[in-house]
């Protein structure tokens, strides 16, 4: 996602630091699932968090390494942010299930990230089993991502 962050240090001039860098580059499909926050307080999510889902329930939360209910899998990503969640409520999001997505940009809980092992796989490769592919650099050939 694009974002536009003006500097200005010394009150006489503009300075504007563009990031016209995506998350989701290419080919992605997406799912609407329940999210749910397990985590005891009001938390936000930002877009690009990995997600698990809970066996118990069907319902996807953050993806945790030291989780034991079906949530230490991940099986997609968030994709747009959750702002103030409060604890054990859940709300209606969008995930993407299938495509490229920037590697810079993916969020992982904790010490976790993508070359965590889990079940004998890192998390790289358990996200190329459900069509994630995670891609370094920033996709700026299309005209809309300007």
């Amino acid at each position: 996602m694009s974002e536009v962050t003006q500097v200005n240090a010394t009150e006489n001039q503009s300075q504007f630091n563009y990031d016209n860098s995506k998350i989701f580059i290419f080919g992605n499909r997406y799912e609407k699932v329940v999210f749910i926050n397990l985590t005891g307080g009001t938390l936000s999510y930002a877009a690009g968090t990995v997600l698990g889902r809970i066996s118990a329930t069907g319902k996807v939360t953050e993806m945790k390494s030291a989780a034991t209910d079906g949530s230490e899998l991940p099986i997609g990503v968030l994709a747009t942010a959750i702002t103030d969640l409060a604890t054990v409520s859940d709300i209606d999001v969008n995930m993407c299930i299938k495509g490229d997505i920037a590697e810079d940009k993916v969020v992982f809980n904790g010490s976790d990230v993508v070359t965590t092992a889990e079940q004998g796989r890192i998390y790289r490769d358990w996200l190329t089993l459900v069509g994630i592919i995670l891609k370094s650099g920033t996709e700026l050939t299309n005209f809309d991502n300007q």
